[in-house]
Formats: C-alpha cells, sequence, structure tokens
C-alpha cells in the first residue's frame, strides 16, 4: 500500500518525479471492453490506473419539459460503495455528475429533438448511469471517457406497442468531448493525479474539449487562485492532452 504526505508528494514534484516514476504529464495506463451489461443498451468499462468505473445507458419515457416541448431528456446518475470514497469530501459525487453532465449537455453531442415522440407529450429519456468500482485519483476524466465510449456504440430507441425498443439506427454524435483534467502542485502542471497526489493539489481544473481549439465546460476544484497568465499554458496542456484520449476511441 503506497503511504506519502502531501509535503512528500510536493517535495517529488518540485524535482520533477511522481510517486508512481510517471512524468509530469503521464498518463497511467487506459484500458477497458465496450458493452460488457447484457441488458444495457449502451455501457462501457474503463479503467484509468486504478480508478476503475463502468457507464451502463438505458432508456425511458418522459414528457417534455415546458421549455424544451419538442425534446428528450438525459439524466446523468452516479453510484459507488461508501468504502470507495470513504476519505473523499463530502457531495463530491453530486460535483462530478454535474461536470459530466455539463461536459455531454453543452457539448451538444446528442441532439434531443430525435428523441422526441410526440412534441409536448411524450419522449425518450437517456440515463446514463455511472458506477465507480474502485477510486485511485482522476475520476472525471476516466467517466467522460467511459461514458462517451458508450453512447458511441449504442442505437437508438423507437416505440413499438407502446414499449421501447431498440432499432438498428445508431444515434447521430454531432461532437465527442473529452475532459482533461489538468492539477497544479507546486506551481508544476501535472495531469492524470492519483489519489495520493489529489490531496496536494493546490488546485485543478477540468477542462471538455470538442477539439484542440474548443471549449465546451469547465470546472476548477481547489483553493489555490489561478494568474490569468497561466490560464493560457494550462488550455495549450489540455489541447495537446485531448488529442492523446481521442484514441481510446478508435
Amino acid at each position: 500500500m503506497r503511504i506519502a504526505s502531501p509535503e512528500l508528494i510536493k517535495d517529488l514534484v518540485s524535482k520533477n518525479e511522481r510517486i508512481d516514476s510517471r512524468k509530469m504529464l503521464e498518463y497511467r495506463k487506459i484500458s477497458g471492453g465496450i458493452n460488457p451489461i447484457s441488458k444495457a443498451e449502451g455501457s462501457c468499462y474503463l479503467s484509468i490506473g486504478e480508478t476503475k468505473v463502468l457507464v451502463g445507458i438505458k432508456f425511458g419515457l418522459m414528457k417534455p419539459y415546458p421549455d424544451t416541448p419538442d425534446e428528450g431528456g438525459m439524466m446523468v446518475s452516479l453510484n459507488y460503495n461508501p468504502v470507495v470514497w470513504k476519505d473523499l469530501p463530502p457531495n463530491m459525487d453530486i460535483e462530478v455528475s454535474r461536470v459530466l453532465d455539463r461536459s455531454i449537455r453543452e457539448s451538444k453531442m446528442i441532439d434531443l429533438k430525435e428523441f422526441c415522440i410526440t412534441p409536448e407529450e411524450q419522449a425518450f429519456q437517456i440515463f446514463i448511469d455511472c458506477y465507480i468500482l474502485n477510486y485511485d485519483g482522476n475520476l472525471l476524466d476516466a467517466l467522460n471517457l467511459a461514458a462517451v465510449k458508450a453512447l458511441l456504440n449504442m442505437k437508438m430507441p423507437k416505440l413499438e406497442n407502446n414499449k421501447i425498443v431498440i432499432s438498428d439506427r445508431k444515434i447521430n454524435l454531432r461532437s465527442i468531448p473529452v475532459i482533461v483534467t489538468i492539477s497544479s502542485i507546486n506551481n508544476k502542471y501535472v495531469v492524470d493525479l492519483n489519489n495520493l497526489e489529489e490531496k496536494a493539489a493546490d488546485f485543478s481544473v477540468s477542462i471538455s474539449y470538442l477539439d484542440e481549439k474548443t471549449i465546451c465546460a469547465m470546472q476548477k476544484t481547489g483553493t489555490g487562485g489561478i494568474p490569468m497568465k497561466e490560464m493560457q499554458k494550462i488550455f495549450e496542456i489540455g489541447a495537446e492532452k485531448q488529442k492523446e484520449l481521442r484514441r481510446v476511441f478508435k
């Protein structure tokens, strides 16, 4: 079991070293597979190092919301065993699910109008259910990759005899959002923090990219401030790393 204080982590990073011998901008091994859940309409298992997540997608029926009468709905939920997150701040699960929802929603990757059956009366709702199987840092990047990969392998629903069935037509995805979380430890920028490193971070910025020049969502955590002159550097790091992460979809 790794045991290290935030002070040790900061000292290592100040020397351009990390507790697991990675480079500052190096991700751990990413692996996984699609459709491990046979009863889901789309699913993906994915791991980044020892952080392991599972995302399953199902459809339901809903009445369209009054402000979007010709659109279906989407809901992101996060599920976990309390033992998995015993050392993390309360309500972090709510924050993570909201950022993931915002990334998918603001990217416009799903045209919710295609999920409307009858305007103002009936529509399909997409449930994106996320499960944390093991936690060792960088949860948001892992969940985003798994959710998008599950959506990429999902097919359109249709209504037959008032029952939801799945057609042979794939969902038309208009963009592919990729979240990159960049953290600062002792004024050094680091990606893919493990759980120990997260405790030493001054701040982290999670940026959702549609491509290297287009950002659709962003979230900052931590108490440390970010000088404006540093934001451009952070954006440039994220733009490069998002290209690397997109290889997961090939």
